[in-house]
């Protein structure tokens, strides 16, 4: 008897970490993985599609948390259904994608209907029927971020200023003695070159800044990449009639994303406001001989122990508020690489949009999923939850025009 051919071919797209953190380390005892032969998933969706020939097969990627590995991968998976489909032009295709595995898969359409565009002048592929389990859909535009030159002004001022207080640790070892700090003058050597680094970073500031504005084409640029292996643009009518969105109720996923842009914007507003102050404490630190002497000064006449009390106060507080304007940034920067690892030290003009589902002209359905009952295990792996094989397949045999078996 000659193989019958089948009638849907189904592709599985794992997201991020699909494959856990070390993709390649060999796994023993350990249950499959949603898209791997033996998983409870493929076993319902087997038993669910058994009245239609299929054949499915995981499409592997790195699974990095990488906008730039994601649109590597979206143009391996469009190769792949573009030469599936002309090996098999009566079949219908499947694409069911997990997590980020959706932002793949659209990518891969973008590609795909580029390339057919460009190669067979605008005559319309047909595109295989999507489904997406659990996708934050993300692209990346540019943003007038107003505050993006005031932060990088208090964070620069701020690392120059734990630079310069390393230095000087090195170079004397401490600070001067007590009896330099109660004249003004006294400490003059360590005063002079104070000022001199001050200065100098100052200017350094200033040229960097006027070399910034000039990089403006180049943080476009890097804009603009980024944007473009992110762009999903508006799905068509045509194409969003064959796409199913499955999503859950308190995705952690989704959750994680969007903390990661509240913490974004409230860290840039922290940073933004705080750092004005912060530049003065340090400001005064700098020019400690003439502004503190005053303070430590009044310290003496309320009789304090050590004439040195007010000078180790403020150069404290200078050190602290430095050291947290930092550690802020270093947060910030975390916060945008919950996205895609090039955010965390792309331009902050990018502005990041995520949305559980895409633009598009008529979806051909959305389903929310609930858990009824509590299970201890992620709601991301949507994949997990009875009734997700059972909703794909009913979609499915709608869209194939075949009613299922019950």
């Amino acid at each position: 008897m000659s193989e019958v051919r089948p009638q849907l071919l189904i592709t599985l797209v794992h997201g991020t970490w699909g494959r856990g953190f070390f993709p390649g380390r060999q796994r023993r005892d350990s249950p499959p993985f949603w898209f791997e032969e033996g998983s409870p998933f493929l076993a319902h969706l087997s038993t669910e599609l058994a009245d239609i020939p299929h054949k499915i097969k995981p499409r592997l990627w790195s699974g990095e948390n990488s906008i730039l590995e994601r649109d590597k991968a979206a143009r391996a998976l469009a190769e792949h259904l573009s030469a599936e489909h002309a090996e098999h032009p009566q079949a219908t295709q499947l694409v069911i994608a997990h997590s980020h595995g959706g932002n793949i898969a659209l990518r891969a359409l973008h590609h795909s209907h580029k390339r057919d565009a460009s190669q067979l002048c605008g005559a319309e592929m047909p595109s295989p029927l999507v489904v997406t389990m659990g996708t934050p859909f993300v692209e990346v535009q540019h943003s007038d971020f107003v505050k993006s030159s005031v932060i990088r002004f208090v964070v620069l001022y701020a690392m120059a200023y734990l630079v310069l207080r390393v230095l000087l640790f090195i170079w004397w070892g401490s600070p001067p003695d007590e009896s330099a700090t109660t004249s003004p003058y006294g400490a003059f050597p360590y005063a002079a070159f104070l000022y001199a680094a001050f200065f100098a970073l100052l200017f350094a500031y200033l040229g960097w800044q006027w070399r910034d504005d000039r990089r403006a084409p180049v943080r476009q640029r890097q804009i603009n990449a980024l944007n473009d292996a992110t762009r999903l643009g508006e799905v068509g009518s045509a194409q969003a009639q064959r796409m199913l969105i499955i999503r859950a109720i308190d995705d952690e996923a989704s959750l994680t994303l969007a903390l990661g842009t509240i913490v974004f914007y409230a860290i840039a507003g922290v940073i933004a406001t705080v750092g004005i102050v912060a530049a003065q404490i340090i400001f005064a630190y700098l020019f400690y001989p003439y502004f503190l002497y005053s303070i430590i000064r009044v310290g003496i006449r309320f009789g304090l122990s050590s004439p040195s009390l007010g000078w180790n106060i403020v150069a404290r507080a200078a050190d602290i508020v430095a050291a947290i304007i930092v550690f802020l940034f270093s947060i910030l920067m975390l916060a945008r690489a919950a996205h895609g690892r090039e955010l965390s030290w792309s331009p902050m003009e990018c502005q990041i949009n995520t949305h559980s589902t895409p633009d598009a002209i008529g979806l051909s359905k959305i389903v929310t999923l609930v858990r009824r009952t509590f299970v201890q295990s992620l709601r991301h792996g949507i994949y997990d939850y009875k009734e997700c094989a059972r909703t794909i397949s009913d979609w499915v045999h709608s869209q194939v025009c075949t009613v299922p078996a019950r």
